[in-house]
């Protein structure tokens, strides 16, 4: 016997004294984490067909809550004639839904834990669809409003609890690839929703025509939920014992090929009564530095890059080019790409950056040491939005121009470095608590966009485009300055808390992973 084959064969003699024969055969590999267990109905162990499926209905999902607070904006104009409104007061139907899509997942996540992701997700587009229908045959403004508050507040689990599904189907060496995936349909959402409903609109000559639609995508996700949103929450057995784990093993084999799909039961016996606590539980991390400065800093910059550029579409480009309902949905065609093109420079970018420092430090890592590519992130965004200002201001009225689509673009570009910088070094600085830190970057970014839409014509309308985007660029520059506090005092603020030291030298693995909302 040769070294070669004698080595081989103590290797499968380890495997199989450790009881890992079942993972080698299944997977080639030993070294995942986590690792899974011998039972087919561990979501680690699933297809990858079956787990790419959920993983796409899981991050549509996502992108459908920004997409349905957005797909309003080609309407706005029509909204004024037949609800008697000021434009200012239409927007009113994408900034109070953004307060919603920021503050209930609080409530989902818990509720998941309890009774599993299937249930959520299902009650999520069934109840999404009966919504946007009702929506469709409101003849008010505040009946419109209503249904489009229910709907935020029935669309938005994935907010809290897709990252986690995530998490329960892939393994760490695969997560950050399947996280952009996720993170990138959730960006693009508010830019694409208006691109497909302005031509909608336009062509139907009903804005009822919106709420159809979306009542129809969400129908038809609650048929493919049944089919391919099997329970993803498991009671995966502890390996560290051996032989021990085979008889629950055995147990788990024993059930159908359908149970993930048709089980519904509790997976937490928490009592129901500490459900309040659970929610406002994760409001403690506002006081991490490494988690409010960088959800501030990227929050500042979505709300006047993505926010603005989406809401007050209609009101400065719409009116000043005297731009139809199909037009003023081609106009996001440029943040769109911005946003596309952004995505996956910001998060390779990142990561090689990364590696960068981590091999020029010898192998030890520091969350901070992310940050600075944020840096040319806030500098895109400030020149695009100058751009913009200064372009549509000097440009003619009642003649289209393109250069204030191209900055546009450009801020959006420069927000999806910022995005995936600030959120994942958020979520790093906290290892033993990523959940909970990617809960409040996004609970952060949704309470301070909803305040731009109700100040922002007002401001536009007394400073003019220039001095308003200027201004605005001043504040992306303060949240810059944040940024820049961190990467000095960050470690620092980190390793100053005991129990904190504790959980990164037990959990620093997870700070590898590339984690965003």
């Amino acid at each position: 016997m040769t070294l070669v084959e004698k080595t081989e064969s103590s290797i499968r003699e380890d495997v199989a004294s450790a009881s890992l024969d079942k993972v080698l055969a299944r997977h080639g590999r030993i070294d995942l984490v986590p690792l899974p267990s011998d039972s087919p109905e561990d979501p680690l162990n699933w297809s990858s067909f079956r787990k790419n499926m959920l993983l796409a209905l899981v991050a549509f999902h996502a992108c459908l809550g920004p997409f349905s607070a957005a797909c309003v904006i080609p309407s706005f104009e029509d909204f004024v004639v037949d609800f008697g409104i000021t434009l200012t007061e239409a927007s009113y139907l994408v900034s109070v839904p953004i307060v919603f899509l920021g503050t209930i997942p609080l409530l989902w996540a818990p509720v998941s834990n309890r009774i599993g992701r299937r249930p959520v997700y299902l009650a999520s587009m069934l109840l999404s669809a009966a919504m946007q229908l009702a929506s469709a045959y409101c003849t008010t403004y505040g009946s419109l409003m209503t249904t489009r508050v229910l709907v935020s507040v029935f669309i938005c689990p994935p907010q809290s609890i897709g990252a986690s599904t995530v998490s329960e189907v892939f393994f760490v060496h695969q997560k950050g690839q399947k996280m952009g995936i996720w993170a990138l349909l959730v960006s693009v959402g508010p830019t694409i929703a208006p691109l497909i409903m302005g031509p909608l609109v336009y062509h139907t000559g009903q804005w009822q025509w919106t709420f159809y639609f979306l009542a129809i995508i969400n129908f038809a996700h609650f048929i493919l939920y049944i089919f391919f949103c099997p329970e993803t929450l498991f009671d995966r057995p502890d390996r560290s014992n051996g032989s021990p784990t085979n008889i629950m093993v055995e147990r788990v084999n024993t059930r159908k090929w359908h149970t993930p799909y048709t089980s519904f039961r509790r997976h937490s016996t928490e009592p129901w009564i500490r459900l309040p606590l659970n929610v406002i539980s994760p409001l403690r991390y506002l006081t991490k530095p490494t988690i409010l400065l960088p959800s501030l800093a990227y929050a500042i910059t979505f709300t006047y890059t993505n926010v603005l550029l989406t809401v007050q579409i209609p009101a400065l480009l719409g009116q000043k080019y005297l731009l139809n309902t199909q037009q003023v949905g081609l106009q996001f065609i440029a943040p769109f790409l911005g946003a596309l093109l952004g995505e996956p420079i910001a998060g390779y970018g990142s990561d090689k950056w990364m590696q960068y420092r981590v091999r020029k430090a010898g192998g030890t890592r520091q969350p901070e040491w992310r940050l600075p590519f944020a840096i040319p992130g806030f500098l895109i965004a400030i020149v695009g939005l100058m751009i913009f200002g200064v372009q549509l201001q000097n440009t003619s009225a009642g003649v289209w121009n393109i250069t204030p689509d191209v900055g546009s673009g450009i801020a959006l570009f420069g927000l999806q470095l910022v995005t995936t910088v600030c959120t994942t070094y958020a979520i790093e600085s906290q290892p033993g608590h990523t959940g909970q830190a990617a809960l409040m970057v996004a609970f952060i970014r949704q309470m301070y966009a909803f305040t731009g839409p109700f100040y922002f014509t007002l401001q536009f309308d007394t400073m003019g485009t220039v001095n308003a985007c200027g201004l605005l660029s001043g504040l992306i520059a303060i949240g810059m300055c944040f940024i820049l506090l961190c990467i000095l005092f960050g470690k620092s603020w980190r390793t100053g808390k005991e129990a904190i030291s504790r959980e990164q030298e037990s959990t620093g693995d997870l700070s590898d992973e590339k984690v965003k909302v």
